[in-house]
């Protein structure tokens, strides 16, 4: 398994849109990409890892997040629409909400922070990052996500076997003591 990074840089745009920014700023792109060998790439099918996800994250929070700019960016788009265009009120206000639907699903898809196994593995996926050190923080954080990964895989690779694990008694006091605390877990 071979975790691949791309980074590059975009400067000096006075507006952009995906991530929506207006004013003079740095944005960092990092494109993650998981090579497989044959052996991975198997038990990855064999398991149905490809949609499971690395990071969990609320989608409602990630449709908040998506939400804000593309509503932004249709009440724009209305205004504009409305008042230097002949189209009507109603017309505007049905091609501000295409604009906001659209934009949503374009945003949610880039700015969400969940990750799944196919990702990274079909074609890679971008990541934007507002600074160099937020770059640095996500490639370290993309490359615990890929080992706890390749340790999942490998532990796959195990799963038709039979082991023995011997367990052996505590001592009075130890064994009271983690009866206690099983029993505080629930177990």
């Amino acid at each position: 398994m071979n975790l691949l990074f791309k980074r590059d840089q975009k400067s000096g745009a006075l507006f952009s849109l995906v991530p929506l920014r207006i004013g003079n700023s740095v944005i960092f792109n990092l494109h993650a990409e998981l090579e497989l060998d044959e052996e991975e790439k198997e038990l990855v099918k064999r398991y149905r890892l490809a949609q499971v996800p690395l990071v969990i994250s609320d989608p409602i929070d990630d449709l908040r997040q998506a939400f804000r700019p593309a509503l932004l960016l249709g009440l724009v788009g209305f205004v504009v629409l409305w008042l230097i265009t002949p189209t009507g009120f109603m017309s505007s206000i049905s091609l501000a909400l295409l604009v906001v639907l659209v934009m949503t699903v374009v945003y949610f898809r880039t700015l969400r922070e969940q990750i799944i196994v196919s990702d990274l593995t079909e074609g890679g996926r971008t990541f934007y990052c507002e600074s160099i050190v937020l770059l640095i923080q996500k490639e370290a954080y993309l490359e615990r996500v890929c080992e706890y990964l390749r340790q999942v895989l490998e532990s796959a690779k195990h799963r038709d076997d039979r082991e023995r694990i011997s367990i052996q008694p505590l001592k009075k006091a130890e064994a009271k003591q983690a009866v206690l605390k099983g029993s505080l877990l629930g177990v």
